[in-house]
């Protein structure tokens, strides 16, 4: 295993976007090309034997690590992309879920990017209440592909919460990250 402690390469930003809230930033995690390749391998190994063929990056931060989790894994990347705009031609189906933690209130998966067959693993930056993951769950359920697990950076689930996803293997480079500043912003 390793001996990088992820929670020195995080950073709680408190009291953004409004006073009371709280959001994280793992950029240092993607800065630093060590710290970067050995948290890409910490959280792809377990889907090794899950035997993904996709993976679903959730935007930003989740769609950065997503893909080079998928290229480890030799899979295919799928974003799920917050899409303010898409211009009026664009031809490709979209599956919009619904989420509140972008600005525009969407996030779109582009839905022939997901096989009926395909066995896709999720990934995102942090999960608090899991809604985004949840959103993109049940896309792929609808699109008849089948979730193999999830990983994330940080795992703040609460085990309400995470029954709520259908108990997917999480795996994680931190859990329960200061739980206390996280509570107003829920």
């Amino acid at each position: 295993m390793t001996d990088i402690d992820f929670k020195d390469y995080v950073e709680v930003i408190r009291d953004w976007p409004e006073p009371g809230r709280a959001v994280i930033d793992i950029s240092r995690i993607l800065e630093h090309p060590s710290v970067f390749h050995e948290a890409v391998v910490v959280l792809a190994r377990p889907f090794l034997e899950l035997k993904p063929n996709k993976v679903i990056g959730i935007e930003q931060r989740g769609l950065a690590l997503g893909s080079a989790i998928a290229y480890y894994l030799g899979c295919g990347i799928v974003p799920a992309r917050s899409i303010a705009y898409l211009p009026e031609d664009y031809s490709r189906p979209v599956e919009w879920l619904p989420v509140s933690r972008f600005a525009d209130r969407k996030l779109g998966l582009v839905s022939d990017s997901i096989d009926a067959g395909d066995r896709v693993a999720i990934v995102d930056d942090w999960m608090i209440q899991g809604a985004t993951v949840l959103s993109v769950v049940k896309a792929v359920e609808k699109l008849e592909a089948t979730m193999v697990g999830v990983a994330c950076v940080i795992d703040n689930l609460s085990e309400t919460r995470r029954k709520l996803l259908g108990r997917p293997e999480v795996h994680s480079l931190i859990r329960h990250l200061e739980g206390d500043i996280f509570e107003s912003s829920r």
